[in-house]
């Protein structure tokens, strides 16, 4: 179960670099302009994802953060740089942790008691990256540019050095 969820975890970091550096090669404007969708930027989505990665980890980590402070992401450049730290904290954080079945006790945001496991925790929060990746994916089409895919499969090609066609 460990393997898995470190790779899921690696792959929800690999998917949301890639996708930052897709944007990176689009018309600089568009990370910050105003869309109609679930958020409304490209950068508050973003914003939303770090902020709900932070909020998970404090929760593995036995802590508790009363509400979602999303983040407000001036630049593709930031976003990234926060990102990568908050990640690599995390995943130093799960390689050093035995016990992935371990349930962690928690209260969400209206202060209601669950119980998951940490890897149902982890795998929420990829799930939870690839639903807002959709988004933006969305985002990028609707003001005219085309996506790119950060699909699972994608991570495990590159990963097992296939070439893809």
């Amino acid at each position: 179960m460990k393997e898995l969820t470190l790779q899921l975890f690696d792959y929800h970091f690999w998917a949301n670099e890639k996708l930052l550096q897709h944007l990176q090669g689009l018309p600089k404007g568009i990370y910050l302009s105003k869309v109609e969708s679930v958020f409304p930027s490209i950068a508050e989505t973003f914003g939303h994802m770090v902020a709900a990665d932070e909020v998970w980890y404090s929760r593995l980590k036995g802590e508790s953060l009363s509400q979602l402070a999303t983040k407000k992401f001036r630049s593709i450049e930031e976003t990234s740089i926060v990102s990568a730290a908050l990640y690599n904290e995390i995943k130093h954080f799960l390689t050093k942790t035995e016990n992935f079945e371990r349930m962690i006790h928690y209260n969400n945001m209206k202060g209601d008691p669950f119980n998951n496991k940490m890897s149902e925790i982890v795998h929420h929060m990829v799930n939870h990256g690839t639903y807002h990746r959709g988004n933006i994916s969305a985002m990028i089409r609707q003001m005219g540019f085309e996506g790119i895919s950060t699909d699972y499969i994608v991570y495990l090609r590159i990963k097992h050095n296939q070439v893809m066609p």
